[in-house]
C-alpha cells in the first residue's frame, strides 16, 4: 500500500550506482528502511538523506518486506543553521548517533516523534545556550526511553564514581539539569560539562546497549 508520513532521517549507505538505503525513523510506523532510486544523480535529491532530515515520504509500504521503496521525498522543514554552524553541526553528529543506537522500534510513537522533531528545530534555531543542549536532549530522550533518573540521587546511584559531585554548585547544577528546559540558563564549567556527558553516556549503558561513540571527543574539544 501506499503510506505518506513525517520522518527523520538516521543514516543512509550507498546502493548501486546512484541509488541509497536509508533508515528512517517515522510517525506513523516507527524504524522504517528505505530504497530510493537514483537519487544520487539528480541534484539536490541527496541533501533529504542527510541525518537529521526532516522529511515528508510517500513510500510502498508492506509489513512482510524489510526494505520499502520510495515514491516521493520531500523535506518539510529545512535545517540551514544546523548544516552550516559548526557546533550545532557537531551536536547534531552527536543526537544522531545516540538516536541510531537507541532507536530500534519498529512501531509508532508519536510523542517520541513529536520530541525529536521539537528538539532538532530547537538546535537549529537556538542562539544561545548550545553547551549544555546535548545533556538537555540526553536527559529528556531518557523519559521516552523508560529510564530517566528519578532525582539526582538516583541517577547517582548508578555511577561509579561520584565525587565530582560532591561539591554543592556541582550537585545544583546536576539538579537544574535533569528539570531544565532546551532555554534554561545552566551554569556548568567545561570540566563539569565534560564530566556529566560521561555520567550521562555510562547512565545510559547501565540500562542499554549503547556501546562506545565516535563524536564524543571531538563534541568534548569544541565545547571546552
Amino acid at each position: 500500500m501506499l503510506l505518506k508520513t513525517q520522518g527523520i532521517v538516521l543514516r543512509f549507505v550507498k546502493y548501486k550506482e546512484t541509488s541509497v538505503i536509508a533508515t528512517i525513523y517515522t510517525r506513523h510506523k516507527g524504524l522504517v528502511s528505505v530504497i530510493a532510486n537514483s537519487v544520487r544523480s539528480k541534484k539536490g535529491k541527496i541533501a533529504l538523506f542527510q541525518p537529521l532530515s526532516m522529511v515528508e515520504i510517500v513510500i510502498y509500504y508492506n509489513e512482510q518486506k524489510q526494505i520499502s521503496r520510495i515514491s516521493e521525498i520531500s523535506s518539510y522543514h529545512p535545517l540551514h543553521q544546523l548544516r552550516q554552524n559548526p557546533v550545532k553541526a557537531c551536536i547534531g553528529i552527536f543526537i544522531t548517533e545516540l538516536l541510531n543506537k537507541c532507536l530500534k522500534e519498529e512501531e509508532a510513537h508519536e510523542a517520541l516523534y513529536d520530541f525529536i522533531q521539537n528538539s532538532i528545530v530547537h538546535l537549529n534555531e537556538q542562539a544561545q545556550f548550545l553547551s549544555h543542549f546535548h545533556l538537555l536532549f540526553l536527559v529528556k530522550l531518557s523519559l521516552f526511553l523508560g529510564i530517566k533518573p528519578s532525582t539526582s540521587a538516583d541517577f547517582l546511584h548508578h555511577l561509579p564514581d561520584t565525587q565530582a559531585y560532591q561539591q554543592e554548585e556541582a550537585k545544583q547544577a546536576l539538579e537544574q539539569l535533569l528539570v531544565a528546559g532546551y532555554d534554561t540558563t545552566l551554569r556548568i564549567s567545561p570540566t563539569l560539562r565534560h564530566q556529566m556527558l560521561n555520567d550521562l553516556l555510562h547512565y545510559y549503558r547501565v540500562h542499554l546497549d549503547i556501546g562506545s561513540f565516535n563524536s564524543v571527543e571531538v563534541l568534548h574539544e569544541l565545547l571546552r
